[in-house]
């Protein structure tokens, strides 16, 4: 338990560090702000701050600290007199605001030499105040912004226990325990609790330590000391509790927890009787149910058990289960049923396009003994269309085959459209025998011709192609038309926004996901020189055998 309690004071103590800390880096960074908006940024401020002479601008750079000095604390800026600047009054005697140093660097004050010790860096202090008690102090030497590596002055911020007295009371501590704040020369900065002379010897001892507590015995009484250091100001905050008022109440700490637990134990006999009562017996009452049951078989159910508990609900869904397992056998054989019937329908429906072959064979034969070749080879097209579109009803076919079925549709639209167009082949052979979903590039080219190509008089291109890349099969289809295309509406058309146009392109879209997922897509790039590239991008899956 002291254990516990030395842990949860040393984090308690480490909190309040932090926030320590945090108004020590507000201070910190309120004072490069003010170096940086007088010195660093602005060489016409440089300039006034380094030639300081006559009353008007000693009241000018005193207004100006004097602005910087309104959360209670007070700056102080000393410029090293090195161009010997001659004042109307000596400024010794001043507390606050802007002063000149005068002597040589070697005979400035001990706190002067531990500024430029930290070469820019600030750095926490006591310094004596107007009226003869010490103040915690923030002081920080003025680099050259020309010349870094000389200091031209020091901007001290005096009375900082305004700031730090607020961090340091928000802690509620017990009867004659102290907070104490050390910098790293062992100087008592801040306390909250009653003087003790010793705490600059435990702050000693505690340096190289980091964070942690310990136990020890001073003047007939025990104390917790929990210690906790921060680097960002090299200060350590030290909680020093008599070990009698944390622990003194402990007795009556235990006898409550006896009482409690009697009282949650006795809770739970009643809790677990209450149980007994009304799930046990559901319960039991439900398993003999689910042994006995049977689908179809009627039961004979308790109403009574049918209450608006959890186990009531329970029973009630296994109620409704046993009805609706009835009706799913029920609608099992009615599907069997069913399925008998579409098989029968199926086999009828595969005479209509079995018929449909041979009569457009036997009109290609007739019209190649008429002697009408073109006839012959457009219903040779057709029929090779109607043949892979159906493809028995499968909806994977191979790139070979999709290729044959957009090439006899090209070469039908093409004898449509006598001299409008040309169509152009670019197809990878060894991709002939991979997989693809049936009828995705006739639709593509027929948007091709019926928008951008039927209307160029001979000047119109399509060129179809099937590649690799990138481990994906590529399908494009290309124009080169000439009228503008609004490609915003085209995505949407595509992802299905727009459902008044676009069937066929949003079909190819919808079915191409529906197989391989939402990795892959057809989507529309523009053409350099006129035109749009409708581009199918498939995996390559392993060929038909």
């Amino acid at each position: 338990m002291r254990d516990e309690v030395g842990r949860t004071t040393l984090q308690l103590a480490k909190q309040n560090h932090v926030t320590i800390e945090k108004t020590l880096s507000s201070v910190n960074d309120r004072t490069i702000t003010l170096l940086d908006n007088h010195f660093f940024s602005d060489p016409k401020q440089y300039g006034f701050w380094t030639n300081i002479e006559t009353l008007g601008q000693i009241r000018e750079a005193d207004a100006i600290l004097e602005r910087w000095s309104s959360d209670g604390t007070e700056y102080t800026l000393y410029m090293m007199n090195t161009a010997e600047k001659s004042t109307p009054f000596d400024l010794s005697h001043k507390t606050k605001g802007f002063k000149y140093f005068n002597q040589d660097i070697v005979e400035q004050p001990e706190w002067a030499e531990r500024a430029l010790r930290e070469g820019g860096a600030g750095t926490l202090h006591l310094l004596p105040s107007e009226s003869g008690t010490p103040t915690v102090s923030f002081m920080r030497s003025i680099l050259n912004p020309e010349e870094y590596e000389e200091s031209i002055g020091f901007l001290v911020v005096s009375k900082l226990e305004v700031l730090l007295t607020r961090d340091i009371i928000s802690v509620q501590l017990p009867k004659n325990a102290g907070i104490y704040l050390f910098n790293d020369q062992n100087e008592q900065l801040m306390k909250a609790g009653p003087e003790d002379s010793r705490m600059a010897n435990i702050a000693k001892g505690a340096v190289g330590r980091g964070d942690g507590y310990y136990f020890a015995s001073d003047d007939n009484k025990k104390w917790l000391y929990a210690y906790s250091h921060r680097s960002a100001f090299n200060t350590r905050l030290i909680y020093k509790i008599p070990l009698d008022s944390i622990t003194g109440n402990q007795t009556v700490f235990q006898w409550t927890i006896m009482i409690v637990s009697a009282v949650y134990l006795a809770f739970v006999l009643i809790f677990v009787l209450y149980l007994l009562r009304i799930i046990v017996t559901p319960l039991i009452r439900l398993v003999s149910i689910t042994k006995i049951y049977e689908p179809g078989k009627q039961l004979d159910m308790d109403q009574k058990l049918l209450r608006s508990d959890e186990f009531g609900i329970l029973y009630g869904a296994f109620l409704k289960m046993t009805t609706r397992l009835d009706h799913s056998i029920e609608e099992n054989y009615g599907m069997k049923i069913k399925q008998k019937e579409n098989e029968l329908a199926t086999l009828h429906s595969q005479i209509t396009p079995h018929l449909l072959y041979n009569t457009l064979d036997s009109i290609y034969w007739y019209a190649l003994d008429s002697g009408n070749t073109d006839v012959g080879e457009m219903v040779k097209d057709l029929s090779r269309l109607l043949r892979i579109g159906l493809s028995k009803g499968k909806s994977i076919i191979t790139v070979a085959e999709e290729i044959e079925h957009v090439k006899a549709y090209s070469r039908l639209q093409m004898k449509r459209y006598p001299g409008k167009f040309e169509v152009f082949w670019q197809i990878d052979e060894s991709l002939a025998m991979y997989r693809t979903p049936k009828v995705i590039l006739q639709p593509l080219v027929e948007n091709a011709i019926f928008h951008s190509v039927s209307s160029m008089d001979g000047e119109g291109a399509i060129w179809i192609g099937v590649r690799r890349a990138d481990k994906e099969i590529q399908m494009t289809v290309e124009d080169n038309g000439f009228l503008p295309v609004d490609m915003e509406r085209l995505e949407t058309i595509v992802n299905g926004d727009t459902n008044d146009k676009g069937y066929g392109i949003r079909n190819v879209h919808q079915r191409i996901q529906l197989h391989f997922g939402e990795a892959y897509r057809l989507r529309y790039e523009k053409r350099e020189g006129g035109g749009i590239v409708a581009i199918i991008n498939l995996p390559m899956q392993e060929k038909i055998i």
